[in-house]
């Protein structure tokens, strides 16, 4: 609860914190191979980490699913993806480019917990990848973008229902996030696993950035007509999250952040 000071009052105000989701990420029994395919016995033993909400609306299913499981072993964190939909999309090319305005899965870690340089992933359809230590939420800016995961794989395949993410990340390369070795079983790290979903493909997203580069020379009366055309075309992007947060604040929420916790096999 929290309490709010109004005119020489204190009243308290519904402030509850949802309790975050618990997920056991088990030891890989096998080795991986980073290649998208997820056909080690480590994958198809693992339970799913439970299912993906629409943070603007927790209640309602999103139209396009998405199952994410997580596993580890000596040297690496590995998450994996499974992610429906016939036509993922993504035109960015480099890494670090601006994938979250277009179609991307995302794994946010913290591992100490304190919602202060957590490390944020992206993998795109195309596996291009943006990788971004956050000194803290809305902190992001250029010295961000110069930290890179160092030895990160990833792999992604496409088929006829959607797309499929294969990520490892070694522990050696979140020295700056706060941990460099493989945790002890028992452990618990905050963790965020979300997806970003925007039907239309290119044409639509060609016609956004047309719309926005008008609005940035256009009259009021033009910006407002320009912002209800533009609510309408990203009216079915879907923000997807395994621990939903708080829309206002995008995925950037480490209070809302899921738990990871490790165990053996």
């Amino acid at each position: 609860m929290a309490l709010l000071i109004v005119a020489g009052f204190v009243s308290v105000v519904e402030a509850q914190t949802p309790t975050p989701p618990i997920y056991d990420a088990r030891r890989a029994p096998d080795t991986i191979r980073v290649d998208g395919r997820l056909d080690e016995a480590s994958w198809a033993l693992l339970p799913r980490v439970g299912e993906f909400r629409l943070i603007t609306d927790p209640a309602r299913r999103p139209a396009h699913l998405t199952e994410a499981a997580v596993t580890w072993d000596d040297t690496h964190l590995y998450v994996a993806f499974a992610c429906t939909g016939r036509e993922a999309w993504a035109r960015h090319t480099a890494r670090d480019d601006r994938l979250w305005e277009e179609e991307v899965v995302e794994v946010f870690l913290d591992p100490d917990g304190d919602g202060r340089h957590y490390a944020e992933l992206e993998v795109s359809p195309t596996n291009v990848v943006v990788d971004l230590l956050i000194p803290a939420p809305r902190a992001g800016g250029g010295d961000a973008r110069r930290w890179d995961i160092a030895g990160l794989q990833t792999s992604v395949t496409r088929h006829a229902a959607g797309w499929v993410a294969e990520i490892a990340i070694p522990w050696a390369s979140l020295t700056a996030a706060g941990v460099s070795a493989a945790p002890r079983p028992g452990d618990q790290w905050r963790v965020g696993l979300y997806r970003i979903t925007r039907p239309g493909g290119v044409d639509k997203a060609a016609r956004i950035d047309a719309l926005v580069q008008e609005r940035r020379s256009a009259d009021d009366a033009r910006k407002t007509a320009i912002d209800h055309t533009l609510q309408d075309l990203r009216a079915d992007d879907e923000y997807a999250a395994w621990s939903p947060t708080r829309p206002e604040r995008g995925f950037h929420d480490p209070e809302r952040f899921g738990l990871l916790r490790f165990v053996e096999y």
